[in-house]
């Protein structure tokens, strides 16, 4: 870096902070890059007490940097220097022992706050710490979740405009257009259009939804349809899918098409059951999938949400406001409300370029063990959106 020269005391004073600085390591070397949005250019410096103005002036301009203002309250100086040297010229400062802190002038938001007209009820977002989430990141179109559900209705205005067409193994088509309400109940909680004056948030503001219609309109479903839909999904190459769906039974031909669409990179997400009870659910309990228990508003665990070691967490599953047929919205509870909850963060973490075994860490690594239940209901915690995108 080209440094300009100082004449009579300010150049002494400089000389002899550099030395010592290179003896005594004053302050920690700042990383190698920045990554938190910052004014370009602009750092902000502290020097210790009873440094005069005249030596303050001096390192200035020996690192080039253009003092913008002065805050003489708390003592601190805001300077400039081209964006490019930023990091040179704040490892100068911090390494300088006249300095007492240097930092990048970071950027500083109000926290996101959808405007959907029914937000207010959506109790489960701010119980997972979700706005804070949405500052680090909403997702991507370019991240898909999966719905293996009853379909999906494309036509709802808050979800119109993120659906993809997946092959419908019930009406054997590829018009997945829900007929039941669960799938696309399911979608909203995922990935409802969100910030459109209407309607709800989805935990994944930006993702998309890929509809795969596999249980009719009663809700049913035949095993090898489930195991089709699973694997169509990862074919597609849906990052995530949510499985809001299961059977007390297991089968090898289920557990084959989860290990499937894990070994294509998908995160398998599924429903932990609503018997109340300890005993397995399936595809939940298969080990490449994510099972999701429900906790209420109190973080307690749903009466109704099965529970155990096999169970990996959970996620908010009572009075659960979402998308429904033809446009309109309601309230349901049940795991299969949890789950795509889990799978919305998941599509978070995707959308940081994440692969399927760092989403699960983060999201099981970074869950509230604090709640009641942790290591007897669930192995881990209660989900945490802001914690798993920071992780």
């Amino acid at each position: 870096m080209k440094k300009r020269w100082l004449t009579a005391i300010g150049t002494v004073v400089l000389a002899v902070a550099v030395v010592v600085s290179s003896v005594s390591g004053a302050q920690s070397t700042p990383p190698a890059s920045i990554k938190q949005a910052h004014a370009p250019g602009e750092i902000i410096v502290k020097f210790k007490p009873g440094i005069v103005d005249k030596v303050v002036t001096a390192l200035h301009n020996t690192l080039g940097s253009e003092l913008l203002s002065r805050n003489t309250k708390l003592g601190f100086d805001v300077v400039r220097v081209d964006e490019k040297l930023l990091p040179e010229v704040l490892k100068e400062y911090r390494n300088n022992p006249l300095v007492e802190f240097a930092e990048p002038n970071y950027y500083v938001h109000a926290y996101w706050t959808p405007d959907d007209s029914n937000y207010t009820e959506q109790w489960s977002l701010p119980q997972i710490d979700a706005p804070k989430a949405w500052d680090v990141t909403r997702s991507s179109k370019d991240v898909s979740i999966a719905i293996v559900d009853t379909g999906v209705d494309y036509r709802h205005p808050d979800l119109d405009d993120k659906v993809e067409k997946g092959y419908d193994y019930i009406e054997d088509d590829w018009d997945p257009m829900d007929e039941n309400g669960h799938g696309t109940h399911c979608a909203g909680v995922a990935a409802a259009e969100t910030n459109n004056h209407a309607g709800v948030a989805g935990m994944a503001p930006n993702a998309s939804i890929y509809a795969v219609p596999v249980l009719d309109q009663n809700g049913s479903g035949k095993l090898s349809d489930v195991a089709e839909g699973i694997m169509q999904a990862a074919d597609h190459g849906s990052q995530v899918i949510s499985l809001s769906l299961g059977a007390s039974s297991g089968s090898s031909t289920l557990k084959n098409a989860v290990n499937y669409a894990w070994d294509k990179g998908s995160v398998v997400v599924a429903a932990a059951g609503n018997n109340g009870s300890s005993d397995p659910s399936y595809p939940a309990y298969y080990e490449k999938a994510i099972a999701v228990g429900a906790t209420d508003e109190n973080n307690d665990k749903a009466s109704f949400s099965n529970y155990g070691s096999w169970v990996d967490i959970a996620a908010p599953g009572t009075d659960i406001t979402s998308t429904y047929l033809n446009g309109k919205y309601k309230s349901e509870s049940g795991t299969s409300m949890a789950a795509p909850h889990v799978a919305g963060v998941a599509a978070l973490l995707a959308a940081q370029g994440r692969d399927n075994d760092e989403i699960r860490k983060a999201i099981e690594s970074t869950s509230d063990t604090t709640v009641a239940g942790t290591g007897v209901y669930w192995s881990h915690g209660l989900l945490n959106a802001e914690d798993a995108v920071r992780y």
